[in-house]
């Protein structure tokens, strides 16, 4: 399957009296996207997992890594407030590479929603051994879970060809393995450990091709959906 095969409706080339310096903004924002799946993975299973001597990658949570009272933590707390700067900035650049087309505008609202809700996790955190911290973070999970679905949803819709079969797919992967992760819960266990890491890669992943998708193809199109 080619990702290059991905089309936008009404697809044109960048707004030519666009100025460079909005140019530089936008493909900034964009790379944001990527940036911020490559420092997940990089504060979680590599930094933080390092610090807990023990911590099996294959069979334990992502979730354990961020939590209050876990060996990694000291280091991976600014990972929340990083993220989530990161990922709404890519949320804003996935707006303004897609004006005027309804469907990926909800997806690029959703998008940027996802990364402010991620303060929320700050707020609620998951502490180890306290069960009475569990149930907010469930709660708060389970919010910006519905906000990454959606947001897939739509910039699915709003794409032709490779785009959106990749989209369907990753969605599809992400929600199933999650499934499978939470349904191997608490473990420590294979299924659970990689499970949820296949669930969550797969969106990591998928926001680095939209990223790269749109820094090449950003579209300009009026509220009806017809280029402008």
């Amino acid at each position: 399957m080619s990702i290059a095969g991905g089309r936008l409706p009404g697809q044109r080339p960048a707004v030519p009296f666009e100025s460079r310096g909005k140019e530089t903004l936008r493909i900034a924002l964009l790379a944001a996207g990527p940036l911020s799946s490559l420092l997940y993975v990089v504060f979680t299973d590599g930094i933080a997992a390092s610090q807990w001597a023990g911590y099996r990658r294959t069979e334990q949570m992502v979730s354990e890594l961020l939590a209050v009272g876990s060996p990694g933590y000291q280091v991976v707390a600014p990972l929340t407030w990083l993220y989530t700067v990161l990922f709404t900035a890519f949320g804003l650049g996935v707006w303004t590479s897609v004006r005027g087309h309804r469907a990926l505008r909800i997806g690029a609202g959703l998008l940027t929603a996802y990364g402010l809700w991620n303060i929320m996790g700050a707020l609620f955190p998951l502490r180890l051994g306290d069960d009475t911290s569990i149930p907010a973070h469930i709660v708060a999970t389970n919010v910006q879970l519905g906000l990454m679905v959606a947001a897939m949803c739509f910039v699915a819709a709003g794409f032709h060809g490779g785009m959106r079969a990749y989209s369907i797919v990753s969605l599809a992967m992400s929600a199933l393995m999650g499934m499978v992760a939470f349904m191997a819960a608490p473990g420590p266990n294979l299924v659970l450990g990689v499970g949820e890491r296949i669930s969550i890669g797969a969106f990591l992943l998928w926001v680095a091709v939209l990223a790269a998708v749109l820094w090449k193809r950003p579209t300009a199109m009026d509220s009806k959906g017809a280029p402008s």
